[in-house]
Parts: structure tokens; C-alpha cells; sequence
């Protein structure tokens, strides 16, 4: 474990466990290195309950690749967690071995008591603007995912299944994708780290903070989004399938407005239409990965 563990910090006081969780996809190093360097920062503060960061897909990370054999974060599922779980152990592919030192983490402070138990996915993006975060609709208006000042995308696990967040949530924890800005920028550490910080305060893992350190990051983080709806619920996705050839057109960001019929993307079928009007969430850019699009709508208040 000491290889998947960036740090933990506890001073066995009653509190709150934070478990930040980087690198699921190995090419997303950022949400590691802020973690990094928020349990630097840390070192000099009283902390209430626990900290833990984890790096999710070690193999993946070593070679800078989204996954080796399988999407690390498209395998909890109950089928996929029945056969990890099986004996004799017989699990060749380097997921396997991944998801399954990860479960057994997961389900050891599952068993815990802690006040409240809260479970951050880091992920950054292959196109801009990818400061948002992913959430069951039941935790939409939890205070830690409010306290992020970030557009929250609902309806998600209706598209994508067997995620770590939802895994995490069936057992009992406050879990949540936190997409803190684009692949390979110094502003999606930045973006990370704000938003980590944003968490541990608000579920109250840092006893006496300075008054405005909550104020401070809020503003960073609002800064990136303020133009934005502030929840959306996902209602369409294109899925890629495996010697598609898919290319998405150049120019789209998360949360760009598209209309019915615009051409979105190709194949070797050829051109690919939006099916509506609504909001381009998460456009496809990099060789990897099997989610070319999602199209995104405002949700009525």
C-alpha cells in the first residue's frame, strides 16, 4: 500500500475521513500532485478525524496511459466485484489487481465510524473548461459539494456504469467526481488544490482554520465557472466503440452550447449529429476512452 499512498493524516481526534482518490486514469497525474501538495501545507494544522490520498491506477501512471487492459473507473459493478472478490484468485489483467487493492481499502474504513465519511474522485479532462463536479442527484445539495462553488452534473450513473463513486456511495460514503480543470496544466493543479482544500473545511478536517482560507478558495474556484448553470442533468451520451475511428470536431468545451442536427464528431460510418439542443459535456479528445460525448441541460430550479 505504501506505493498507493500519497499520505495520511490523523491525530486520533473525532472528525470526519476525507479520502482523496488521484490517478484512476493514469494519464491524469494532477489531482495527485495536488494532493501532494495539500498534505505538505498540511503538516503544521490539527486535524479532526482522518486524511488519506491514494493513487488509483498504479500501472496505468507508469506508463502515462488512460488504463492498460480496462477503464479502472468503469469496473465496480456487482458482477465485475463478484469475480474480483472469487477464489481461487485467478485475476492476470493489471486492473484487477488495481481495483482489488483499492476495495480492500475502501471497504476497511467503510466499517469505521467517523462523523461523516467523504470520498473525493479526482479527474481533470481532455478538453477546457473541466472545473465541474459529478454526483448522484441524492448528495446534489450536500454543504461539501456546495462548498466547491462548482457546476454539479446529476444523472450521470444513468450513463456511466460501475464508477468508483458510485461504488463508494452504496457504501456509505458522500462520493463524487471532482473534474478540476484540463489535462497537463498547472491550472488543474491549481484547480485541485483549491477545491481539496474547499473540502477539507467544510466537512470540518482542520480544527481552527484561518477565518478567510474558506473565502479565499471560494473565490478561486468561482472564478472559472461563474457564467455557468449551476446544476445540469446529463440526458444523452455517444458511446465509441472499440475500431470506431472516432474524431471529435476541434472547438468544443465542456458546456458549449450545440443545437440538434450540428455534426459533433465522425467515424469511419461517417459525420455524428447532436440528437438535441442542450449543453456539450465532456468532448473526447484523446485516443483513449469509450465516452465521446455527453449532451447536458440546465436543471429548473
Amino acid at each position: 500500500m505504501s506505493h498507493r499512498m500519497i499520505g495520511r493524516l490523523t491525530q486520533q481526534r473525532p472528525g470526519p475521513l476525507v479520502m482523496l482518490v488521484g490517478g484512476m486514469h493514469g494519464n491524469e497525474t494532477e489531482g495527485i500532485r495536488a494532493t501532494e501538495r495539500v498534505f505538505e501545507e498540511l503538516k503544521d494544522y490539527t486535524i479532526n478525524g482522518e486524511i488519506i490520498g491514494l493513487k488509483g491506477n498504479l500501472a496505468a501512471l507508469a506508463q502515462r496511459r488512460r488504463f492498460l487492459s480496462y477503464d479502472l473507473n468503469r469496473c465496480w459493478t456487482e458482477a465485475h466485484l463478484r469475480y474480483l472478490r472469487a477464489e481461487p484468485v485467478n485475476h492476470p489483467k493489471p486492473e484487477d489487481q488495481e481495483a482489488i487493492a483499492l476495495l480492500k481499502i475502501i471497504d476497511q474504513y467503510a466499517t469505521q465510524s467517523f462523523t461523516t465519511k467523504v470520498l473525493a474522485d479526482l479527474h481533470t479532462t481532455s478538453a477546457q473548461r473541466g472545473s465541474f463536479v459529478i454526483v448522484p442527484e441524492y448528495y446534489a445539495e450536500h454543504p461539501v459539494l456546495q462548498a466547491l462553488h462548482l457546476p454539479v452534473v446529476v444523472n450521470m450513473e444513468y450513463f456511466l456504469k460501475g464508477t468508483l463513486l458510485n461504488y463508494a456511495c452504496d457504501r456509505g460514503f458522500v462520493s463524487f467526481a471532482f473534474e478540476g480543470g484540463q489535462i497537463g496544466t498547472q491550472e488543474a493543479v491549481d484547480l485541485h488544490v483549491a477545491g481539496i482544500w474547499s473540502i477539507l473545511l467544510e466537512a470540518g478536517a482542520i480544527e481552527n482554520p484561518p477565518a478567510d482560507q474558506k473565502k479565499h478558495h471560494a473565490q478561486y474556484l468561482q472564478q472559472f465557472t461563474n457564467d455557468l448553470p449551476r446544476r445540469m442533468t446529463a440526458k444523452s451520451m455517444h458511446v465509441v466503440h472499440e475500431g470506431a475511428n472516432f474524431t471529435m470536431n476541434e472547438g468544443y468545451f465542456n458546456f458549449k452550447p450545440i443545437h440538434k442536427g450540428e455534426v459533433l464528431a465522425h467515424d469511419k460510418n461517417g459525420a455524428i449529429a447532436s440528437p438535441q439542443d442542450g449543453l456539450i459535456f465532456m468532448p473526447l479528445y484523446q485516443p483513449e476512452g469509450n465516452d465521446g460525448f455527453f449532451i447536458v441541460e440546465p436543471t429548473p430550479d
